[in-house]
C-alpha cells in the first residue's frame, strides 16, 4: 500500500530521535507499539539493537502494537521474545498467560502499566484493537493495589479510546472498548498514552477522564516527532510537541 516509498526516510528521522533522546537526558522513553511495518524476526531485531543502549540502561518501556502483529503467529511471538526484559512485571500476579497487564515500578512515584489491545484475529487487526474484560478487569485489580498509592500511574495501550480530535470513532480511535477503558481509568491518578492514530494528540484532563497522549507516528513525514513530558504528578505537567532535531512546534 506505497508503505515502503512513504516512510523512505523514516530510518533517518528514527535515529534522530534516538539521538534527541540522548540530548534531552531524558528519565524514561515510552514506545506505544508500530515499532515494525510488518511484524516480522528481522525487523523487530533491527529495531531492539537500535534500543539496546536504552533496554540496557532500563530506561524504556514499550508495547506492541498492530503491525508488530501482521506476520508475527502465536507461537512465534516475535515482539515478546525480543522485548522479554522490558515485559517482566512487578506484579506478574496480575498478568494473563500472554504476560499482559506487566507493571514496570520506577523509583518510588511512578508506575507503568502495559496493556495490549492487539487480540484481534483475522483481518480486523487492520482496523480495530480489543482488550478485552479479563485485561481490564486485571487492570481495575491494579489500580486497586496499594502498591501503587502515591505513584502516579501511566497507562499504555496502543490503540486509544477516542480520536485526536475528541471523538469516538473508527478510523483514529479504534479500539472497541474504549469507552470501557475509560471507566476504568476515571477518577484514579493515571495518564493514558497510546498509538495506533498517526496524528500526535493531547486531550487534556476533565472530570471524567485523564490526561491522553497519542504518540503520532515517530517517522512519517510530514508527521514526525514526539512527546517530551515533565510529569509532576497525574494532573500537573508541561509537555511540549518537538520534531527530530529537537525543534519545538506549537500545539
Amino acid at each position: 500500500m506505497g508503505r515502503l516509498h512513504r516512510f523512505a526516510s523514516g530510518v533517518t528521522a528514527w535515529q534522530r530521535i534516538l539521538e534527541d533522546i540522548d540530548h534531552l537526558e531524558a528519565d524514561h522513553v515510552i514506545f506505544t507499539g508500530d515499532l515494525t511495518a510488518m511484524g516480522d524476526g528481522a525487523e523487530f531485531e533491527a529495531v531492539h539493537a537500535s534500543v539496546r543502549h536504552l533496554t540496557d540502561e532500563g530506561m524504556l518501556t514499550v508495547i506492541p502494537g498492530n503491525h508488530d502483529r501482521y506476520t508475527d503467529s502465536p507461537g512465534e511471538r516475535h515482539f515478546e521474545r525480543v522485548f522479554a526484559g522490558q515485559l517482566a512485571s512487578a506484579m506478574p500476579e496480575y498478568a494473563d498467560a500472554t504476560g499482559y497487564p506487566f507493571v514496570r515500578l520506577l523509583g518510588d512515584d511512578v508506575a507503568l502499566i502495559g496493556l495490549d489491545s492487539t487480540r484481534v484475529p483475522g483481518w480486523s487487526q487492520y482496523v480495530v484493537g480489543h482488550l478485552g474484560a479479563t485485561q481490564l478487569a486485571a487492570l481495575t485489580r491494579i489500580l486497586d493495589d496499594p502498591r501503587l498509592a502515591n505513584r502516579t500511574v501511566h497507562v499504555l495501550s496502543h490503540h486509544g479510546p477516542l480520536s485526536p480530535d475528541g471523538r469516538r470513532e473508527w478510523m483514529e480511535s479504534a479500539l472497541v472498548d474504549g469507552p470501557a477503558l475509560l471507566r476504568v481509568l476515571e477518577g484514579r491518578d493515571v495518564m493514558l498514552h497510546h498509538g495506533h492514530s498517526h496524528i500526535r494528540s493531547w486531550q487534556r484532563a476533565g472530570d471524567e477522564r485523564p490526561h491522553l497522549f497519542g504518540g503520532g507516528s515517530s517517522t512519517e513525514p510530514g508527521r514526525e516527532g514526539y512527546w517530551m513530558l515533565d510529569v509532576e504528578d497525574h494532573r500537573t505537567l508541561e509537555a511540549a510537541h518537538l520534531l527530530p532535531g529537537r525543534e519545538r512546534v506549537p500545539y
